[in-house]
């Protein structure tokens, strides 16, 4: 037997340039053409369920720019990104009233959140040190 139904969940990020409109219209549209090339028993249903905008910590906050700082201090060089719905800094920076926060730095990676998603921990130890010395200058400017 055969089911009536398949229930599909979506994770669209946002970002400054593609907000939660775009990212609505965009699965709507994939929706409506996979309808039109495999029609099915009724129409794909789109029901949006929630919706976070992106943030990015300004290079001045706190703890940002002590990450930052740190690993310059140890010579590496990096980049903020904006971070997408599903990163605690995320959930702290909009929906707990304002808390600046981080999603982090950390190792490099390939394949997020694919089936070959891996990570090179033989970084581990200079993330580690990058932190260190974050928490460290944090604590001195108390």
């Amino acid at each position: 037997m055969a089911a009536d139904r398949c229930d599909l969940n979506v994770d669209v990020r946002t970002t400054p340039a593609f907000d939660a409109h775009d990212a609505e219209t965009l699965v709507r549209k994939a929706a409506a053409e996979l309808d039109a090339e495999l029609p099915g028993p009724a129409p794909t249903r789109v029901t949006p369920v929630a919706s976070w905008p992106p943030f990015q910590l300004q290079p001045h906050e706190q703890p940002a720019a002590a990450l930052m700082d740190a690993a310059a201090t140890l010579g590496l060089t990096v980049r903020a990104k904006t971070a997408g719905p599903s990163n605690i800094g995320n959930l702290l920076a909009g929906q707990a009233g304002g808390i600046p926060s981080t999603a982090g730095f950390g190792v490099p990676y390939e394949g997020l959140h694919g089936i070959d998603e891996r990570a090179s921990l033989a970084e581990l130890p200079q993330v580690y040190a990058v932190y260190h010395r974050a928490v460290l200058d944090l604590l001195d400017a108390r």
